[in-house]
């Protein structure tokens, strides 16, 4: 008996953390990305402005950046922005320095085989470059920036657990 109450006495005495009114999206009922105050989100409403910043406050059925609040239902697109910002060359400095010094050492030696210099330098400067092309076109047109529409397949849902201790400026 004493251990059991030993527990319950453990388990109650630590702190939960409570969980922050949060904006869903939703396809088809189910959730894809939840922000909650303190996110970064843009947005574009249905007349055409865009907006992109912190959340900082979700209440009822608005969101209140730090300086303009928003229904809801006036927001026709989402923005899924990347999570940190990728790099244009993917490898290290010093890798691709040394890559770079490759480049007149490949064309020396194929001169020395008896290739013509500027063919010998540009297939060099083709095995360095090459994939650093390829890597960058592959992150434009499969990781950019994807849009939600809502409409028909992606709905928001504004989940209102507690009212917020923070109020939206009155202007």
């Amino acid at each position: 008996m004493k251990p059991i109450l030993f527990f319950l006495l453990l388990f109650l005495s630590t702190q939960l953390p409570a969980q922050n009114n949060q904006l869903v999206l939703r396809k088809n009922g189910k959730a894809i990305v939840r922000f909650q105050e303190g996110s970064t989100i843009t947005i574009q409403t249905k007349l055409g402005l865009r907006y992109s910043g912190t959340i900082y406050l979700i209440q009822n059925d608005s969101i209140y950046f730090q300086d303009e609040g928003m229904r809801v239902q006036d927001i026709a697109v989402v923005y899924k922005s990347p999570k940190r910002k990728a790099r244009l060359i993917p490898m290290r400095n010093e890798e691709f320095l040394f890559a770079n010094l490759g480049i007149p050492l490949f064309a020396t030696i194929l001169t020395l085989g008896g290739q013509p210099f500027g063919s010998s330098l540009v297939f060099g400067a083709t095995l360095v470059y090459g994939p650093i092309l390829l890597y960058n076109l592959q992150r434009i047109l499969l990781h950019g920036n994807r849009s939600y529409n809502i409409g028909s397949t992606y709905s928001l849902l504004v989940l209102d657990l507690y009212k917020s201790e923070k109020l939206p400026s009155k202007q």
